[in-house]
């Protein structure tokens, strides 16, 4: 809309720069979600090698490339494992993590979380009763959620035996037949797969040692 003058009105001036900016994410903001895409696929390039796993895209409403997610899955000594990202809620408040799983039915209705020092505040899992435990060189660790205390013994020795050498920001549970490491952010580093590496051996081991403890406690 012009003014008496043919001059463009503030309205009109505030629709241009509205839509220049528009124009201009649009053209930004593709770029920059690309090379992270990029970046977190080129570790699960090397995951998917390493460990035969499949890659696995689901695109979105959006169509493809435009918020399209990614996992992978397989199998790692004898134990179905998945690697994904996922998130929580929405703008300044949505929080994203990449967990590995590993199936481990046999566990049965066993449930604990075990969370070092190291483990920062957006990876914890839900707490519950918490008795904390000290071992190795790696500081403290919390056993959450546990309700027998034979249990607790167990995974006390568990978590000193596998994770004496591991030190990261993730934590790690086991719920519904499930193991689970997670960390807050996407995989998108060397470093941060090469930790998801470690963390895979560790819940293998982890998944070991609850089978023969589940074999015991039947005996």
């Amino acid at each position: 809309m012009l003014g008496g003058e043919g001059k463009p009105t503030a309205m009109t001036i505030n629709i241009l720069i509205i839509g220049t900016l528009c124009a201009v994410a649009l053209l930004i903001v593709p770029r920059f979600l690309g090379r992270s895409k990029e970046r977190m696929l080129s570790q699960y390039n090397v995951l998917g090698k390493r460990f035969r796993l499949k890659r696995h895209t689901f695109t979105s409403k959006w169509g493809s490339g435009i918020g399209e997610r990614h996992s992978l899955s397989g199998d790692y000594r004898g134990y179905p494992i998945a690697i994904y990202d996922h998130f929580q809620g929405k703008g300044r408040s949505r929080r994203v993590w990449t967990s590995l799983t590993l199936e481990a039915t046999f566990a049965g209705e066993r449930e604990f979380v075990i969370e070092s020092l190291a483990t920062v505040d957006g990876a914890r899992f839900s707490s519950g009763n918490e008795a904390k435990m000290k071992y190795g060189d790696t500081g403290a660790f919390t056993i959450i959620g546990l309700d027998e205390d034979k249990d607790t013994a167990f995974a006390d020795r568990l978590a000193s035996d596998c994770l004496a050498d591991f030190n990261s920001p993730g934590a790690f549970r086991l719920s519904k037949g499930f193991f689970e490491y997670r960390e807050l952010g996407l995989l998108m580093d060397e470093a941060t797969r090469l930790r998801f590496q470690e963390a895979l051996l560790i819940l293998a081991d982890m998944a070991d040692g609850v089978s023969e403890y589940v074999g015991s406690s039947d005996a």
